[in-house]
C-alpha cells in the first residue's frame, strides 16, 4: 500500500498576508526529509513553484480552508496531511502503522467544544473534543469517503457562521462513526500561545461566549497525595494539558 505526506498550501487565497505559506511548507518538508530522506511528499498548490524537496507538485484551484476538498486527491493510499507551519522533529513513520488498524488519526485540539449556533455541533458531548486539523493521517476506503463527504457538507452548510473547518470536522467524525485514533500530544505539539488563548479566553474577554465557563477545566486528577493539596497545588503538580 503506497504511503506519503501531503501539504495543501497557497499564498493567494487569503489568510494572514504577512505569512509566506509556501516558504513555510518548504521549511517543513525539508525538516521531514532530514528524518525521513526517502519520504514521498506531495504539494498541492495553485501556482507553479520549483523546489526539489517535494516528490510531486499538483496544481489545483484553491480557496481558503479547502483541505477537505483535496485530501482524497492524495496520490497515496495512506496519507499524512501536514499544515505548513510545522517542524518535523523526529521520524513519524509509525503513524502509517497505526493506519493499518484505524481509518483516521489526529490529535485533540485545545478548543474542545466551543459555543456555536450549530445544533449538530452542540449536541456532541464535550468529551468528544475537536481535533486539530493540522495533522491528519488517513487511509482511502469507504469509511473515509463517508466521513469526507459529511465534512464538506457541514462546512458548506455552516461556513457563514464560522470560517474555520474544525467545527464541521468534529461533526463529520461523530456522525460518520469512522474508526478514529487520537495520537499522543507529541505528534502535534502546539505553542503555549495557543494554549493560553484557549484556557484564559474567558478571563481576557469576559463578555465573550466563544468558550463555556468549564472549558479545559480538569475533569479528573490522577496521582497520589491529592488529599493533602489545595486547588493551586493540584494544578502545579499536574502535567501540562
Amino acid at each position: 500500500m503506497s504511503k506519503g505526506y501531503i501539504y495543501i498550501v497557497s499564498n493567494s487565497v487569503g489568510g494572514n498576508r504577512k505569512i509566506n505559506y509556501i516558504n513555510e511548507a518548504i521549511f517543513s518538508a525539508k525538516s521531514l526529509r532530514k528524518v525521513e530522506p526517502n519520504a514521498n511528499i506531495c504539494l498541492f498548490t495553485n501556482k507553479e513553484i520549483e523546489n526539489d524537496v517535494f516528490s510531486e507538485i499538483k496544481i489545483v484551484d484553491m480557496s481558503l480552508r479547502c483541505k477537505q476538498y483535496y485530501l482524497d486527491k492524495s496520490p497515496y493510499e495512506k496519507t499524512i496531511y501536514i499544515d505548513s507551519d510545522t517542524y518535523i522533529n523526529h521520524n513519524i513513520e509509525d503513524m502509517f502503522v497505526i493506519l493499518d488498524k484505524y481509518d483516521i488519526i489526529a490529535c485533540n485540539d485545545y478548543a474542545r467544544k466551543r459555543t456555536f449556533p450549530i445544533p449538530e455541533y452542540m449536541n456532541i458531548p464535550y468529551a468528544f473534543s475537536e481535533i486539530n486539523g493540522g495533522i491528519l493521517g488517513y487511509k482511502k476506503n469507504k469509511n473515509f469517503d463517508t466521513f469526507l463527504n459529511l465534512w464538506k457538507l457541514y462546512y458548506e452548510k455552516y461556513k457563514s457562521i464560522t470560517e474555520y473547518d474544525q467545527p464541521s470536522l468534529r461533526i463529520a467524525l461523530w456522525e460518520s462513526n469512522i474508526n478514529l485514533y487520537i495520537l499522543p500530544i507529541e505528534y502535534n505539539r502546539r505553542s503555549v500561545d495557543t494554549y493560553n488563548k484557549s484556557f484564559i479566553y474567558k478571563k481576557t474577554y469576559p463578555n465573550c461566549t466563544k468558550f463555556p465557563e468549564d472549558h479545559l477545566k480538569t475533569r479528573i486528577f490522577h496521582f497520589h497525595g491529592l488529599e493533602n493539596m489545595d486547588t493551586n497545588k493540584r494544578e502545579e503538580k499536574s502535567q501540562h494539558l
